[in-house]
């Protein structure tokens, strides 16, 4: 291995390695390569460093790759929340089942690698999102704002606590959800679309087309029925639509902490000390309303560079606090800041640590109306104003208790769930092919399911999670009492199967009815097939679609001046195949085959095209046209960038973890 290494590599780059190499063992030691780690991710993003695109993944020049992982805990919790976004949507026709197919959770664990990625990208890139942009996207979020329909910072607070978050916190998500989106809305942003590729567009999209349309009959069943030796070979050619499903049937345990009661009561002691835990959650502090001017200038940018920037902030703050000065409109006129500036710098009520502590040192400094001096932040030099204050708020216990209440409850229930859970895995563990038993000493119901296959079942065995844990060879097989399988947040199921029926072919004695139809139905699509082909060979090679007509005793269908949208979705497959059709030759006609079920066919003949007239469009409307154009092409190049960023990574999805 080292010697492969030995040849890929020049001898510095092999210096470099080896050096990065001594560093990492340095730091972490043997130990970390010799223990053995069980992965856990649901997805793992990784890719070579640049300067070394070519370099092996095998350790230790892996220790050099870009990585990122996808735990199975934030899939679970991202799939949660789409579930219960789908279920809000859907009502009562939501089917859990069905949501809960791999398909789904593919598409789910998709768009977080895209994210990822992206995350990845713009760190390599050295993309770094201002606190001030983060600020702006925050006071812009309507979940913060007040009845007035402005940034609210009591409403800000109490979403927080809702969510059981910090305002640190908040900036760290919103910061990530900015960078990882910031280069593929540029690029969507960077399309467009011009006039001509607009009248181009026009002319197909509102182009017509004059049709004649014969709907052929489904040819009659052959005169002979098959043989038994056909019907037999049919049989044994299919032999997977003619057998049982492989099902089990599972006694279970479950175990849900929202159903779980609580043999205790929260004393106003117990809620006192909890209030006092969390008393930043129910109130706010002081918050300093500011403005800012921003000189941006980079952090490593050479000395001159930044004394230069240092000198113009002197001269910003200079002006502002000239007697009668207009700070807004110098921010206008001066501010780098692209998220303020045309808002004359407002910043609103800044939390502490938005902007950093030098920002807040110099804020908290200030009287109100005061400018600062230049403060020196990562993006460049800011003059800032303290304008106003909003008081802080603190809400009394009283107004809190019940929620406090319901929150001590809820702790209690989780620490009762895990308690329990805890006995029940070791009572497992101590007799793993007895669930009836264990669950008797810990007085726990045991309920039995129907049968069910490995893609579906009904009640718990509607849940994915279920059906795989039951068709475990350890279940299935070994008949051993599974783990815990974690339906929802503290919501397991432990399961035992006593059922157990293989897949089965039936006999053919037992469907023959069904065979005999199903044999029929083939002989009768195929014989429509080369019916419909038959007739269209004729018809290309010039007989008139009214013979062919007379011959199948159907009359031919004139539709003048058809249109790309058809009037009826049972016209779709005809007017597909008559706009999919070549333009026509000056006197000639184009002729297709229309697919309209698994037996039925016609045939579509185009007589003229006429194209769109782009001339007829206002002009209002070819504006609007043309930025839907853009934004359509936008959103095309936008997921064109990530599937060609996806090909230089290597990305690994566990599909069995999902």
């Amino acid at each position: 291995m080292l010697q492969s290494i030995r040849e890929k590599t020049s001898g510095w780059i092999a210096s470099i390695v080896l050096g990065l190499i001594i560093l990492t063992m340095a730091f972490f030691g043997m130990e970390s390569y010799l223990t053995a780690d069980v992965p856990t991710y649901a997805a793992k993003i990784e890719r070579a460093p640049a300067w070394w695109p070519t370099a092996p993944k095998f350790w230790p020049v892996s220790a050099l790759w870009s990585k990122d992982e996808i735990t199975q805990d934030e899939f679970r919790k991202r799939f949660d929340q789409v579930r219960q976004m789908q279920r809000q949507q859907q009502g009562e026709s939501f089917n859990p089942a069905e949501f809960e197919k791999v398909e789904n959770k593919r598409i789910v664990l998709d768009q977080m690698i895209d994210e990822a990625l992206m995350k990845m990208v713009s760190e390599r890139e050295g993309i770094v999102i201002p606190d001030s942009i983060v600020q702006k996207s925050i006071m812009d979020n309507e979940a913060f704002h007040g009845p007035d329909g402005k940034f609210d910072v009591n409403q800000y607070q109490l979403v927080l606590n809702m969510q059981q978050l910090t305002p640190k916190q908040v900036e760290a998500l919103v910061r990530a959800d900015i960078i990882q989106e910031m280069l593929p809305k540029q690029i969507a942003a960077s399309a467009f679309a011009s006039e001509s590729e607009l009248d181009t567009f026009l002319r197909l999209n509102d182009q017509t087309r004059d049709l004649r349309l014969l709907e052929i009959p489904p040819p009659s069943m052959p005169a002979l029925p098959p043989t038994e030796a056909e019907i037999k070979a049919w049989y044994d050619a299919h032999a997977t639509q003619y057998q049982t499903k492989e099902t089990v049937t599972v006694e279970y345990v479950e175990l849900d902490a929202s159903t779980l009661p609580v043999s205790v009561t929260a004393s106003d002691e117990a809620l006192k000390k909890l209030y006092v835990e969390q008393k930043e959650r129910y109130g706010t502090e002081d918050q300093r309303v500011a403005s800012h001017i921003l000189v941006q200038v980079a952090e490593n940018a050479p000395a001159a560079a930044s004394d230069a920037a240092l000198a113009k902030a002197r001269d910003i703050a200079a002006k502002a606090r000239l007697p009668g000065a207009d700070f807004a409109a110098l921010a206008r006129q001066y501010s780098d800041d692209i998220g303020s500036k045309d808002a004359g710098g407002d910043l609103g009520p800044v939390s502490k640590g938005v902007f950093g502590d030098a920002f807040d040192a110099a804020l908290a400094a200030l009287q109100r109306g005061q400018v600062s001096d230049p403060v020196r932040l990562s993006d460049g030099w800011h003059v800032v104003q303290f304008r106003d204050i909003v008081p802080g708020t603190q809400k009394p216990f009283e107004s809190v208790r019940a929620e406090l209440e319901s929150q001590y409850l809820e702790s209690e229930r989780e620490r009762a769930f895990n308690d329990l859970q805890t006995k029940l895995v070791d009572a497992i563990y101590a007799d793993p092919r007895q669930l009836a038993t264990t669950a008797q000493k810990l007085k726990l119901p045991v309920t039995r399911t129907a049968p069910f296959s490995l893609d579906q079942g009904e009640g718990i065995a509607a849940l994915e999670p279920v059906r795989k844990a039951a068709f475990n060879s350890s279940q299935k097989v070994e008949r051993l009492v599974s783990d815990p399988v974690e339906v929802a947040p503290n919501h397991v199921v432990v399961l035992h199967v006593v059922d157990y029926k293989p897949v089965t072919a039936i006999p053919l004695a037992s469907i023959r009815d069904r065979v005999m139809s199903d044999l029929a139905g083939d002989r009768l699509i195929k014989a429509a097939k080369v019916q419909a082909d038959a007739l269209l060979g004729r018809a290309r090679k010039g007989e008139g679609l009214d013979t062919l007509a007379t011959e199948v005793s159907r009359t031919v269908a004139v539709v003048p001046k058809a249109t790309r949208q058809p009037p009826s979705p049972q016209l779709a497959a005809l007017f597909t195949e008559a706009f999919r059709l070549p333009r026509p030759a000056a006197g000639k006609t184009e002729i297709g085959l229309a697919k309209l079920a698994p037996d039925r066919y016609a045939l579509v003949e185009v007589t003229a095209v006429t194209d769109g007239d782009p001339k007829v469009v206002t002009a209002d409307i070819r504006k609007t046209l043309v930025e839907q154009l853009g934004k359509l092409r936008g959103d095309v190049e936008r997921r064109a960038y990530i599937q060609a960023q996806r090909k230089r990574f290597s990305i690994d999805i566990a599909e069995d973890r999902l």
